[in-house]
């Protein structure tokens, strides 16, 4: 991996529907380059898959929030699995990370609304493994491209 596949990868991280031959104009090289280049990072596993930005709230999720999670457990993605697997109308749940330290699980969440939002905290502290929750709620996000989000 080079420089150019570097600045490929940061292209597409910043837009995933930019064709070949929109990166090949951008970048000062041919479409064919690109394909190969495109084609060996996503063949070594450097591009996992592509991804689209959405509105949520357009879907009335206009609340985001981060919830941590305290798991006593020795299976920790048995017990993120039924975490994850939670669902309630009005509560998207877009990412789970493990983490070091007092807290053991990072949600990232978005809801449409504070009750629904208590129901998934009891729904996680119903889970044996769940010992404790923290919330703290999300009021604006910057991207590294300076948009942003809500």
């Amino acid at each position: 991996m080079d420089e150019l596949d570097v600045k490929i990868l940061k292209l597409l991280e910043t837009n995933g529907r930019l064709s070949h031959e929109e990166i090949g104009k951008l970048m000062h090289i041919s479409r064919p380059s690109v394909h190969q280049r495109v084609g060996k990072l996503e063949k070594n596993g450097v591009i996992k898959g592509y991804r689209g930005i959405v509105d949520w709230g357009k879907l009335d999720q206009k609340i985001k929030v981060l919830v941590s999670v305290k798991v006593v457990s020795q299976s920790f993605q048995e017990a993120a699995g039924k975490i994850i697997s939670i669902e309630i109308p009005g509560v998207s749940i877009i990412e789970c990370q493990r983490m070091a330290g007092e807290w053991c699980m990072l949600l990232k969440v978005r809801v449409t609304s504070p009750e629904v939002l208590t129901l998934l905290l009891d729904e996680i502290l119903r889970i044996p493994d769940a010992k404790e929750t923290s919330t703290t709620f999300i009021l604006s996000t910057i991207y590294e491209d300076g948009m942003k989000g809500v």
